[in-house]
C-alpha cells in the first residue's frame, strides 16, 4: 500500500497559487480565440481589418455628409476596441468571483484534477475536460463541448520547479488532446 502512495505521488504535480489578472486575461484570450469559427472575431488581424473598414466608412460619411455612413462608421470604430477589451473585462470579473478562495492548491494526477482552497475541495476526472491549450503563463483545460466554453486555469507560476511544469505538460498530454 505504501508503494502505491509513493508511486502515485511521483505521478502527481502540485500547484499553489492565487489567481492574478494577467494570467486570467491570458487564459480568457486563449479561450476566445480557440472557439472554432467564432474565434476569428477576437483575432487581432480581424479587429484591425474591421477598424480600417470603419475608418473608411466614417470618412465616407463625413465627406458625403451622410448621417447613416457616419453612424455605422462610428459603431464599427467602437466595436473592435470593445472586442479587444473583452478578455480583460471577463478576466477581471473572474478574478473578483474567485478572490475569496485565497490560495488554490491544485493537484493534477492520473485520475484528474483536485482543487483545494479555503472554501472548496473539488475533484474532477479527465472525462470532465475535452482538451487543453497552453499559454506562456498557464494551461487551460477546456470542457468537452464543441467550443470548449468552460475551463479550468492551471497557473504555471504555482509549480515548485520548472521540471514540475514539464511533468504537468506530460501528464496533460497523456490525458487530453492539445489544441
Amino acid at each position: 500500500m505504501t508503494e502505491q502512495t509513493v508511486e502515485q505521488r511521483a505521478t502527481e504535480v502540485v500547484l499553489e497559487y492565487e489567481y492574478r489578472q494577467d494570467e486570467l486575461t491570458d487564459a480568457v484570450r486563449l479561450m476566445l480565440r480557440k472557439r472554432g469559427r467564432a474565434g476569428i472575431l477576437y483575432r487581432p488581424v480581424f479587429l484591425v481589418c474591421v477598424g480600417v473598414l470603419a475608418v473608411a466608412v466614417l470618412a465616407l460619411g463625413v465627406i458625403q455628409d451622410d448621417v447613416v455612413f457616419f453612424v455605422f462608421g462610428a459603431m464599427f470604430v467602437v466595436w473592435p476596441v470593445l472586442m479587444a477589451r473583452v478578455s480583460g473585462i471577463t478576466a477581471r470579473q473572474l478574478l473578483r468571483a474567485n478572490q475569496h478562495h485565497g490560495v488554490m492548491r491544485v493537484t493534477v494526477g492520473e485520475q484528474g484534477v483536485r482543487t483545494v482552497s479555503a472554501h472548496a475541495d473539488i475533484r474532477l476526472g479527465w472525462a470532465n475536460y475535452g482538451s487543453y491549450a497552453e499559454t506562456e503563463q498557464c494551461f487551460v483545460l477546456r470542457s468537452p463541448d464543441r467550443i470548449g466554453a468552460c475551463a479550468a486555469v492551471l497557473v504555471k507560476r504555482g509549480a515548485s520547479t520548472p521540471e514540475d511544469v514539464d511533468r504537468l505538460r506530460t501528464l496533460l498530454d497523456g490525458s487530453l488532446p492539445r489544441v
